[in-house]
């Protein structure tokens, strides 16, 4: 029986805890083979930490080994490239430690790319690797003094012409292969597709608020590129038109002056991670969560924060993309697709007159939970 490794060279902490463990489900649903984990011990105790208290999981624990390594730390980008470049080398000494496995790779080093196509045209080895949102960076430019630059620069020979038929590359929902193989149609047969999974807490406490007072958030990391611009206009807006029933608050990583938007609720202070279960908490009580990303930003990479408004019953507003619609398509409407910041202020305003009927919303939330569970969810090994 074939061994599978996991080879995590790059998540530090908390980083994708969330997909490295609803991931790990995956993979030991789809093959009854021992296996390896091999990441830095910060990420694996995040993945510990998660899993200890799930009783399914509890039946397959035994076939996993867990192996820490010492990674380097840091998140700005320059740390963020050394430890691209240092998670290369090792990435290389395991894949050749465990050529007779099958390899397991949960995201794409930009660097190790360079290396991992020409080896594996030597090898025989069956190796997988999880594309997120570096395939964004086939399709952006970007100044040469940014690391970003580099990443793209690695990647874009990597994906040309073709890719050795051993390495398969898993990709997180149809949508983003509908768009990968527009551009790479010559790669359709090294393509794995699975659903972005999520470990969902059945058992987590469902705060839904139907009172005065009527709760939007943002949820998960906050950068002007992912739209807080918007954010900011509408909770502004709104709070001034409805003092007593409109809340606004934002929920996740930022670099934003708090004191300078008084009309929004930061639940951390500048460049802080929450706590897993005080980011639950805080998510708990809210009743809407806003999103208001670029579709380019969402047509090769899979969001994460989607899931954590699935997993706590909040209903979606946000700006129409791909990704969410494919999100849509599969478990039907949670919420609100708006094709303009226009709509979503219609929609809004429609929510803080009473105005929408949100049972089918909650119908098909119970629906994404199923779909988009990690406990059931297998891939083609």
């Amino acid at each position: 029986m074939k061994k599978t490794v996991i080879v995590d060279t790059f998540s530090i902490g908390g980083f994708h805890e969330m997909f490295n463990t609803s991931f790990l489900y995956v993979i030991l649903n789809s093959s009854t083979s021992p296996l390896l984990y091999i990441a830095d011990k910060s990420a694996i105790n995040a993945i510990v930490k998660l899993l200890k208290e799930d009783q399914e999981f509890q039946g397959l624990s035994n076939r996993i080994t867990f192996k820490p390594k010492n990674l380097p730390k840091g998140n700005s980008f320059y740390a963020i490239f050394f430890r691209y470049l240092f998670g290369t080398f090792l990435n290389i000494f395991y894949l050749l430690k465990f050529k007779s496995s099958r390899i397991v790779f949960p995201a794409l080093n930009p660097v190790f790319a360079v290396f991992l196509k020409i080896i594996l045209r030597m090898l025989e080895t069956e190796v997988y690797v999880v594309c997120h949102g570096e395939l964004g960076y086939l399709f952006s430019t970007y100044r040469i003094t940014s690391p970003l630059y580099w990443y793209s620069s690695f990647l874009k020979p990597f994906f040309r012409g073709t890719l050795p038929k051993n390495l398969k590359l898993i990709i997180l929902g149809p949508s983003i292969v509908q768009n990968f193989t527009r551009h790479y149609p010559n790669l359709t047969g090294n393509i794995v597709t699975m659903h972005h999974p999520y470990i969902f807490n059945e058992s987590l406490p469902k705060v839904n608020k139907r009172g005065v007072m009527t709760r939007f958030g943002w949820v998960g990391v906050a950068t002007q590129a992912k739209g807080f611009k918007i954010f900011d206009e509408i909770s502004h807006y709104f709070s001034e038109k409805y003092p007593e029933q409109f809340s606004a608050h934002l929920i996740g990583w930022h670099n934003f002056e708090t004191d300078e938007y008084p009309w929004i609720k930061f639940a951390s202070g500048p460049n802080v991670f929450l706590d897993r279960n005080e980011f639950d908490k805080e998510v708990g009580i809210l009743d809407y969560i806003l999103f208001f990303y670029d579709n380019r930003h969402y047509q090769f990479t899979a969001s994460g924060a989607i899931f954590d408004a699935i997993q706590q019953d909040k209903f979606i507003i946000a700006l129409r993309n791909d990704y969410f619609e494919s999100v849509f398509n599969a478990c039907g409407p949670i919420g609100f697709l708006c094709d303009s910041k226009e709509e979503i202020y219609e929609v809004v305003e429609q929510v803080m007159r009473g105005e929408v009927d949100l049972k089918q919303f909650s119908v098909n939330l119970k629906a994404a939970r199923y779909i988009f569970g990690a406990q059931q969810m297998k891939m083609n090994l």
